[in-house]
């Protein structure tokens, strides 16, 4: 049975994939250099993209991405923002969902680094798909039914954009 991810306290969704990997690395254990995974990763999703014939937009992060529909002149979220959105989350590996959601709300601030950078990108009425890194995601341990070193997609749409979040109800107001 899937499980939303996002139904976990935020903060500590943010965390956990640190708090897992302190916990497991030992001295013993080689995990790759951040810029090198990062490397590797944005190269294995141009391979992706090209296999599939998909012209994505490239930021500087290394994050791919393809605004499917642009309401333009919405308001923008920032790192900040509290924001309301529909999801999907998917493995690049072999396309499995692992997660999703509808009308979802949650500080932009505590949740993974992939959609601090790529939600901002977009308006409010935004649509877009977004080609996360794996250290932008869960990086080298992973959480649920995401691997490690995993890249991730995720389909976006971007429904609200609020300065406050309500924990009581999972509200932006």
């Amino acid at each position: 049975m899937k499980k939303s991810l996002l139904k976990v306290p935020i903060g500590f969704l943010a965390a956990l994939p640190f708090i897992v990997a302190s916990c497991m690395i030992s001295d013993k254990e080689d995990f790759p250099d951040f810029n090198e995974q990062l490397a590797k990763d944005i190269a294995a999703i141009d391979s992706y993209l090209a296999a599939n014939n998909i012209t994505a937009i490239e930021d500087a992060s290394g994050i791919r991405y393809v605004i499917l529909i642009d309401s333009i002149g919405g308001k923008k979220p920032t790192i900040d923002s509290c924001v309301t959105a529909n999801y999907q989350g998917l493995l690049i590996s072999d396309e499995q969902e692992f997660d999703s959601g509808e009308n979802v709300s949650f500080p932009l601030n505590g949740v993974i680094h992939g959609w601090r950078i790529g939600i901002p990108l977009l308006n409010v009425g935004d649509s877009a798909t977004l080609y996360i890194p794996s250290g932008y995601a869960y990086g080298p341990v992973g959480i649920g039914d995401v691997p490690g070193n995993a890249n991730l997609i995720f389909n976006v749409g971007l429904t609200k954009v609020g300065t406050t979040y309500k924990p009581s109800d999972r509200s932006c107001n």
